[in-house]
């Protein structure tokens, strides 16, 4: 049995976010996306607001289930469990750069952690979370 982790702070679940998680979910038996808290972001306290729109938006895709890291690294969460696949999107140079980067720190941590990454469709590679959240706040300002 294949199973991956599709992880991120997830803030907020996003159609180019489902759109890596439906393509992974054809490949992999059973896929977990782990809600993780990123430091280097400011987090809605509202996490299972957050947990509640993904189960929403995946409640079609039966070989998927959720799971929250509060406080470990990613590739220790993905050792402790024993998996071996670790899910990730990407959208243009910028991203693919990061996600290198990102690769070789989490084999550093858990040597056989694969990083398998999908390419957005065209429509879903334009807006980031971090952009879909300025928007939120800028609406709730005016």
């Amino acid at each position: 049995m294949k199973i991956a982790i599709y992880p991120g702070s997830f803030n907020p679940f996003h159609e180019g976010h489902l759109n890596i998680l439906t393509k992974a979910s054809n490949l992999f038996d059973e896929i977990i996306i782990v809600v993780t808290k990123n430091i280097t972001k400011d987090l809605n306290p509202n996490l299972l607001g957050r947990i509640k729109k993904i189960e929403q938006l995946t409640n079609n895709l039966s070989n998927v289930k959720i799971e929250i890291n509060e406080n470990k690294l990613t590739a220790e969460f993905a050792k402790e469990r024993g998996i071996k696949y670790i899910i990730r999107g990407i959208r243009d140079s910028k991203t693919l750069d990061y996600e290198v980067e990102l690769h070789d720190a989490n084999k550093s941590i858990f040597k056989d952690l694969e990083t398998v990454l999908f390419l957005s469709d065209n429509e879903n590679r334009k807006i980031s979370s971090t952009l879909l959240k300025e928007i939120e706040k800028y609406n709730e300002n005016k």
